[in-house]
């Protein structure tokens, strides 16, 4: 059957799987894409982001995603790739639910084609992206629509905005409903302590630690992390994973744990190359 296919139980039986099945394994004192606190979506507000359903070798899988046109979808590369070897799984193992709030009323469209960024380093989730091309257009309207890059400086101490239908608690499930949690920048201080590969807010990566109670959880993977610049919500971050310096376990919404998330405007000359869309087109400058 073709995409889209709307309104059916397929995403929604995945979701209610996922949090048993994550698609890759993280590293040690590490957690994947994982929203504590926070609080139900109401209304749009977020019409891009998506919910993915992954299956591979058997697992069931759900992570998030955003629509940057209406062909594609940026989501993190450890979504969308083996778990030990970290090659592309197959398009056909993906379904993207689009136009909703609600994953069980959300429209289903089938993917054709998985593009990895060519340098993701599955042991070390660096340059964690990946792009999903739809089979067929999604049609924008009020509803479903694309987002644009955040191309802004985001310093220490910058409030994002994080959203997903992850997991609401460490031994909670993944929740049918979008929600949204706000989470605090930085210090990068904290940040290089726990990956010392990091060094500022403004690479391929972001950071934000000491968000007690205020998290992102697994099914949040890949999902979006949001800076408002006074008009308009842009995709600043891709949440990816927890670490824990010091610790075997990296539980969502510690005050220990620390987050990273991919940062796409560093990225933006691979999104445009690999997609065909105009760098001002993906920051939103045309």
């Amino acid at each position: 059957m073709r995409a889209p296919l709307t309104t059916i139980s397929t995403l929604g039986l995945l979701l209610a799987m996922a949090q048993a099945a994550p698609t890759t394994t993280p590293p040690k004192a590490s957690s994947f894409g994982r929203i504590i606190g926070g609080s139900k979506v109401n209304d749009r507000p977020y019409p891009f982001a998506v919910a993915l359903s992954v299956a591979s070798k058997g697992r069931l899988g759900l992570c998030g995603g955003s629509l940057i046109s209406d062909r594609y979808v940026l989501t993190a590369a450890h979504c969308l790739t083996d778990r030990q070897s970290g090659t592309p799984i197959s398009a056909s193992a993906v379904t993207v639910g689009v136009g909703s709030n609600s994953v069980k009323q959300a429209s289903v469209y089938r993917t054709s084609e998985v593009s990895v960024h060519p340098d993701y380093d599955h042991t070390k989730l660096k340059n964690d992206i990946a792009l999903l091309r739809l089979e067929k257009a999604v049609k924008l309207n009020g509803s479903t629509r694309a987002v644009a890059l955040a191309n802004s400086q985001i310093k220490n101490g910058d409030v994002l905005l994080a959203v997903g239908w992850g997991k609401t608690s460490n031994t909670g499930r993944a929740t049918d409903d979008l929600r949204q949690v706000e989470i605090t920048v930085g210090p990068t201080v904290d940040c290089h302590a726990a990956d010392s590969d990091f060094t500022s807010q403004n690479g391929p990566q972001l950071c934000a630690a000491h968000n007690e109670g205020h998290d992102t959880c697994q099914g949040d993977s890949g999902g979006p992390l949001l800076y408002n610049n006074g008009r308009t919500y842009q995709l600043a971050g891709l949440t990816g994973y927890g670490r824990n310096p010091g610790s075997t376990t990296a539980d969502c919404g510690t005050n220990t744990v620390v987050a990273f998330y991919t940062r796409p405007a560093y990225y933006v000359d691979w999104i445009a190359r690999t997609t065909g869309i105009t760098k001002q087109r993906l920051l939103g400058q045309a």
